[in-house]
């Protein structure tokens, strides 16, 4: 008899572990098929009150929708301030933070993304943010910090136009790309 209940056991637990591990096995895709940020941390401290530029790879076979940079002070316990990430060439996403965002410390920061498939990802995250430390440095000039203004001010824009004109528009209704709307 216990040989029997042996054998029921030794049956009844290899059905349970298969029966565990094989959906989980069955789950998990292959890298080549998930939203991927791939973005080195800042290892060297970088310039105080310097625009700060952070980029990342980032790769979805659904296509990336968004992408935003979460940044604040560091060891402020502050809010986290959302900064557009803008595609500059295939797979490559860069936001600059503005360089009055670069005056304490140090700076924390995480990036998260959605592709048109609805997943998203992160890397670092608001309980555990990345971080990079800044120095005190020569200041920016007064054309890195008008550059750096424009970037921020570009990526805002381009995150916020519709993407076509409505056919109603006529050419004479289309705004000048020479207005300035954000005075």
């Amino acid at each position: 008899m216990t040989k029997l209940w042996h054998e029921f056991y030794s049956v009844t637990s290899c059905l349970l572990v298969l029966g565990l591990l094989c959906p989980l096995a069955l789950a998990q895709q292959p890298k080549e098929a998930q939203l991927v940020i791939d973005h080195a941390p800042f290892t060297t401290p970088q310039r105080r009150g310097a625009p700060l530029a952070i980029e990342a790879r980032i790769t979805s076979p659904a296509g990336v929708r968004k992408a935003d940079v979460f940044c604040r002070v560091l060891g402020s316990g502050g809010d986290f301030t959302a900064l557009p990430m803008e595609a500059v060439e295939e797979n490559r996403y860069r936001a600059v933070v503005p360089d009055w965002m670069t005056a304490g410390p140090g700076l924390e920061y995480y990036i998260t993304a959605f592709d048109e498939g609805g997943k998203s990802t992160s890397q670092g995250f608001v309980g555990f943010p990345l971080a990079v430390r800044l120095l005190p440095g020569q200041g920016p000039t007064q054309e890195e910090r008008l550059k750096a203004l424009q970037e921020t001010l570009d990526i805002i824009r381009k995150s916020k136009e519709t993407p076509s004109q409505t056919p109603s528009q006529t050419p004479s209704q289309t705004p000048s790309p020479n207005i300035n709307r954000y005075r």
